[in-house]
Protein backbone atom coordinates (compact mmCIF):
# COMPACT_ATOMS: atom_id res chain seq x y z
CA UNK A 1 0.00 0.00 0.00
CA UNK A 2 2.86 2.37 0.72
CA UNK A 3 3.88 2.54 -2.93
CA UNK A 4 0.45 3.91 -3.94
CA UNK A 5 1.15 7.17 -2.13
CA UNK A 6 3.88 9.76 -2.45
CA UNK A 7 5.33 10.13 1.04
CA UNK A 8 5.69 13.88 1.68
CA UNK A 9 8.92 15.36 2.90
CA UNK A 10 9.32 18.10 5.51
CA UNK A 11 8.56 20.76 4.43
CA UNK A 12 6.38 19.97 1.38
CA UNK A 13 7.47 21.11 -2.04
CA UNK A 14 4.94 23.96 -2.22
CA UNK A 15 5.21 24.84 1.48
CA UNK A 16 1.77 23.43 2.25
CA UNK A 17 1.28 21.93 5.73
CA UNK A 18 1.78 18.16 5.74
CA UNK A 19 -1.82 17.42 6.69
CA UNK A 20 -3.03 19.28 3.57
CA UNK A 21 -0.57 17.40 1.34
CA UNK A 22 -1.82 14.11 2.79
CA UNK A 23 -5.51 15.04 2.51
CA UNK A 24 -5.00 16.01 -1.15
CA UNK A 25 -3.43 12.61 -1.89
CA UNK A 26 -6.30 10.84 -0.15
CA UNK A 27 -8.78 13.04 -2.02
CA UNK A 28 -7.17 12.03 -5.33
CA UNK A 29 -7.59 8.36 -4.36
CA UNK A 30 -11.26 8.95 -3.55
CA UNK A 31 -12.01 10.87 -6.74
CA UNK A 32 -10.19 8.30 -8.89
CA UNK A 33 -12.33 5.52 -7.42
CA UNK A 34 -9.48 3.80 -5.54
CA UNK A 35 -11.65 4.30 -2.44
CA UNK A 36 -15.27 4.05 -3.59
CA UNK A 37 -18.43 5.30 -1.85
CA UNK A 38 -18.77 3.61 1.54
CA UNK A 39 -15.20 2.30 1.52
CA UNK A 40 -13.27 2.41 4.78
CA UNK A 41 -10.01 4.36 4.72
CA UNK A 42 -6.91 2.85 6.35
CA UNK A 43 -6.77 3.44 10.10
CA UNK A 44 -5.03 6.47 11.58
CA UNK A 45 -2.22 4.19 12.71
CA UNK A 46 -1.79 2.66 9.23
CA UNK A 47 -1.90 6.05 7.50
CA UNK A 48 0.67 7.36 9.98
CA UNK A 49 2.92 4.45 9.09
CA UNK A 50 2.39 4.98 5.36
CA UNK A 51 3.15 8.70 5.40
CA UNK A 52 5.66 8.64 8.25
CA UNK A 53 3.81 11.24 10.30
CA UNK A 54 2.07 11.44 13.66
CA UNK A 55 -1.53 10.45 14.24
CA UNK A 56 -2.24 14.10 15.04
CA UNK A 57 -1.24 15.03 11.48
CA UNK A 58 -3.40 12.22 10.09
CA UNK A 59 -6.38 13.42 12.17
CA UNK A 60 -5.99 16.90 10.68
CA UNK A 61 -5.87 15.41 7.18
CA UNK A 62 -9.01 13.35 7.79
CA UNK A 63 -10.73 16.38 9.34
CA UNK A 64 -10.03 18.34 6.17
CA UNK A 65 -11.67 15.59 4.09
CA UNK A 66 -14.68 15.61 6.43
CA UNK A 67 -15.02 19.38 6.01
CA UNK A 68 -15.05 18.87 2.24
CA UNK A 69 -17.84 16.34 2.56
CA UNK A 70 -15.70 13.55 1.11
CA UNK A 71 -15.42 11.46 4.27
CA UNK A 72 -17.59 10.70 7.29
CA UNK A 73 -16.30 9.43 10.61
CA UNK A 74 -17.93 6.75 12.77
CA UNK A 75 -16.80 6.55 16.38
CA UNK A 76 -15.00 3.28 17.03
CA UNK A 77 -15.29 2.16 13.40
CA UNK A 78 -13.09 4.53 11.39
CA UNK A 79 -13.45 6.90 8.45
CA UNK A 80 -15.55 6.08 5.39
CA UNK A 81 -15.93 7.65 1.96
CA UNK A 82 -19.19 9.59 1.72
CA UNK A 83 -21.85 8.50 -0.73
CA UNK A 84 -23.00 11.81 -2.14
CA UNK A 85 -23.81 13.53 -5.42
CA UNK A 86 -23.18 17.06 -6.62
CA UNK A 87 -25.90 19.62 -6.01
CA UNK A 88 -27.39 20.83 -9.31
CA UNK A 89 -28.47 24.47 -9.46
CA UNK A 90 -30.33 25.64 -12.55
CA UNK A 91 -29.26 28.92 -14.16
CA UNK A 92 -32.04 28.66 -16.73
CA UNK A 93 -34.15 30.44 -14.13
CA UNK A 94 -32.13 33.20 -12.42
CA UNK A 95 -34.70 33.29 -9.59
CA UNK A 96 -33.90 29.71 -8.51
CA UNK A 97 -34.28 29.50 -4.74
CA UNK A 98 -31.04 27.96 -3.45
CA UNK A 99 -32.63 26.57 -0.31
CA UNK A 100 -35.44 24.89 -2.24
CA UNK A 101 -32.95 23.33 -4.67
CA UNK A 102 -31.04 21.89 -1.71
CA UNK A 103 -34.22 20.53 -0.14
CA UNK A 104 -35.36 18.91 -3.40
CA UNK A 105 -32.02 17.09 -3.65
CA UNK A 106 -32.11 15.75 -0.11
CA UNK A 107 -29.96 18.30 1.71
CA UNK A 108 -30.77 20.50 4.67
CA UNK A 109 -29.79 24.08 3.85
CA UNK A 110 -28.96 26.92 6.21
CA UNK A 111 -26.95 30.13 6.22
CA UNK A 112 -24.52 31.86 8.55
CA UNK A 113 -24.38 35.63 8.13
CA UNK A 114 -20.81 36.91 8.47
CA UNK A 115 -21.68 40.59 8.23
CA UNK A 116 -24.51 42.91 7.26
CA UNK A 117 -23.67 46.57 7.02
CA UNK A 118 -24.50 49.92 5.49
CA UNK A 119 -21.89 50.99 2.93
CA UNK A 120 -21.43 53.45 0.09
CA UNK A 121 -22.11 52.05 -3.35
CA UNK A 122 -19.05 51.64 -5.57
CA UNK A 123 -19.28 52.77 -9.19
CA UNK A 124 -19.91 49.22 -10.44
CA UNK A 125 -22.53 48.32 -7.82
CA UNK A 126 -24.25 51.72 -8.17
CA UNK A 127 -24.56 51.21 -11.93
CA UNK A 128 -26.15 47.78 -11.45
CA UNK A 129 -28.54 48.90 -8.70
CA UNK A 130 -29.43 52.07 -10.65
CA UNK A 131 -28.40 54.45 -7.83
CA UNK A 132 -25.84 57.29 -7.78
CA UNK A 133 -22.28 56.32 -6.85
CA UNK A 134 -21.70 56.83 -3.12
CA UNK A 135 -25.35 56.25 -2.25
CA UNK A 136 -25.94 54.33 0.98
CA UNK A 137 -26.74 50.67 0.32
CA UNK A 138 -26.47 47.46 2.35
CA UNK A 139 -23.94 44.70 1.82
CA UNK A 140 -23.94 41.20 3.24
CA UNK A 141 -21.62 38.19 3.28
CA UNK A 142 -22.95 34.80 4.30
CA UNK A 143 -21.93 31.16 4.14
CA UNK A 144 -24.36 28.65 2.62
CA UNK A 145 -24.46 25.17 4.13
CA UNK A 146 -25.73 21.78 2.94
CA UNK A 147 -26.04 19.27 5.80
CA UNK A 148 -23.61 21.41 7.86
CA UNK A 149 -21.00 21.42 5.05
CA UNK A 150 -20.02 24.96 3.89
CA UNK A 151 -20.60 24.90 0.12
CA UNK A 152 -20.60 28.57 -0.92
CA UNK A 153 -19.94 32.14 0.13
CA UNK A 154 -22.59 34.61 -1.01
CA UNK A 155 -22.00 38.35 -1.32
CA UNK A 156 -25.12 40.54 -1.70
CA UNK A 157 -25.83 44.22 -2.25
CA UNK A 158 -29.28 45.68 -1.56
CA UNK A 159 -30.75 49.14 -2.15
CA UNK A 160 -31.39 50.93 1.13
CA UNK A 161 -35.15 50.54 0.59
CA UNK A 162 -34.64 46.77 0.79
CA UNK A 163 -31.72 46.41 3.19
CA UNK A 164 -32.96 48.71 5.95
CA UNK A 165 -36.42 47.18 6.61
CA UNK A 166 -35.26 43.59 5.98
CA UNK A 167 -31.96 43.68 7.89
CA UNK A 168 -33.01 41.08 10.46
CA UNK A 169 -34.66 38.46 8.18
CA UNK A 170 -31.89 38.73 5.56
CA UNK A 171 -29.38 37.74 8.24
CA UNK A 172 -31.38 34.64 9.08
CA UNK A 173 -32.44 33.17 5.73
CA UNK A 174 -31.62 32.58 2.08
CA UNK A 175 -31.89 35.73 -0.01
CA UNK A 176 -34.60 34.95 -2.57
CA UNK A 177 -36.86 33.10 -0.12
CA UNK A 178 -36.52 35.94 2.39
CA UNK A 179 -37.43 38.55 -0.22
CA UNK A 180 -40.46 36.52 -1.32
CA UNK A 181 -41.60 35.95 2.27
CA UNK A 182 -41.56 39.71 2.80
CA UNK A 183 -43.74 40.54 -0.18
CA UNK A 184 -41.04 41.32 -2.76
CA UNK A 185 -41.93 39.61 -6.04
CA UNK A 186 -38.95 38.82 -8.25
CA UNK A 187 -39.83 38.79 -11.96
CA UNK A 188 -36.62 38.84 -14.01
CA UNK A 189 -32.91 38.38 -13.53
CA UNK A 190 -29.53 38.05 -15.19
CA UNK A 191 -26.66 35.70 -14.35
CA UNK A 192 -23.15 35.02 -15.58
CA UNK A 193 -20.80 32.21 -14.62
CA UNK A 194 -17.03 32.27 -14.11
CA UNK A 195 -14.36 30.83 -11.83
CA UNK A 196 -11.63 31.92 -9.40
CA UNK A 197 -9.09 30.09 -7.22
CA UNK A 198 -9.78 30.12 -3.49
CA UNK A 199 -7.85 32.79 -1.61
CA UNK A 200 -7.01 32.62 2.09
CA UNK A 201 -10.35 34.09 3.19
CA UNK A 202 -12.39 31.67 1.08
CA UNK A 203 -10.17 28.79 2.15
CA UNK A 204 -10.88 29.55 5.80
CA UNK A 205 -14.64 30.08 5.41
CA UNK A 206 -15.29 27.06 3.19
CA UNK A 207 -12.72 24.67 4.69
CA UNK A 208 -10.95 24.08 1.37
CA UNK A 209 -7.32 24.20 0.20
CA UNK A 210 -5.84 27.43 -1.12
CA UNK A 211 -6.16 27.65 -4.89
CA UNK A 212 -9.08 25.21 -5.16
CA UNK A 213 -11.29 26.19 -8.14
CA UNK A 214 -14.53 27.94 -7.20
CA UNK A 215 -17.50 28.61 -9.46
CA UNK A 216 -18.59 32.26 -9.42
CA UNK A 217 -22.23 33.06 -10.19
CA UNK A 218 -22.78 36.80 -10.69
CA UNK A 219 -26.42 37.83 -10.50
CA UNK A 220 -28.89 40.68 -10.43
CA UNK A 221 -32.64 40.23 -9.89
CA UNK A 222 -35.46 42.68 -10.48
CA UNK A 223 -38.97 43.32 -9.19
CA UNK A 224 -42.02 43.88 -11.38
CA UNK A 225 -41.18 47.47 -12.23
CA UNK A 226 -37.71 46.46 -13.46
CA UNK A 227 -36.21 47.83 -10.27
CA UNK A 228 -33.01 46.05 -9.10
CA UNK A 229 -33.67 44.28 -5.81
CA UNK A 230 -30.40 42.44 -5.20
CA UNK A 231 -27.01 42.19 -6.89
CA UNK A 232 -24.04 40.06 -5.98
CA UNK A 233 -22.24 36.78 -6.48
CA UNK A 234 -22.16 33.25 -5.11
CA UNK A 235 -18.70 31.67 -4.87
CA UNK A 236 -19.40 27.94 -4.88
CA UNK A 237 -17.25 24.89 -4.21
CA UNK A 238 -16.76 23.08 -7.51
CA UNK A 239 -16.58 19.74 -5.66
CA UNK A 240 -20.11 20.23 -4.35
CA UNK A 241 -22.06 22.35 -6.84
CA UNK A 242 -22.82 22.03 -10.54
CA UNK A 243 -24.68 24.79 -12.43
CA UNK A 244 -26.96 23.55 -15.20
CA UNK A 245 -29.05 25.03 -17.99
CA UNK A 246 -31.62 23.57 -20.34
CA UNK A 247 -32.38 24.50 -23.95
CA UNK A 248 -36.03 23.73 -24.61
CA UNK A 249 -35.95 23.75 -28.43
CA UNK A 250 -32.76 23.55 -30.49
CA UNK A 251 -34.75 24.35 -33.63
CA UNK A 252 -35.78 27.79 -32.48
CA UNK A 253 -33.92 30.96 -31.68
CA UNK A 254 -30.38 32.02 -32.48
CA UNK A 255 -27.73 29.42 -31.54
CA UNK A 256 -24.77 31.35 -32.91
CA UNK A 257 -23.43 32.12 -29.43
CA UNK A 258 -24.01 28.71 -27.83
CA UNK A 259 -21.00 26.98 -29.36
CA UNK A 260 -23.29 24.33 -30.91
Amino acid sequence: MTSSFMVPGEPSADNQPLHLVISEQLKDKIESGHYGPGARLPSEFDLGEIFGVSRTTIRKAISNLIQQGLVRSQRGKGSFVSDRHKIHISISNPMTHFDLALQEQGYEGRIHSLNFQRVQASAEVAKTLLVPQGTSIYSQEKILYADNIPIALEIDYFPETIGAPLAEPLQQGFTYSTLKANGIHLTTGKVSLGSVPANYKLSEHLGIPLGMPLLVLDFVVYSGNRQPVSHGQVLSRSDWICYTSEIADLNSGDLRHTGL
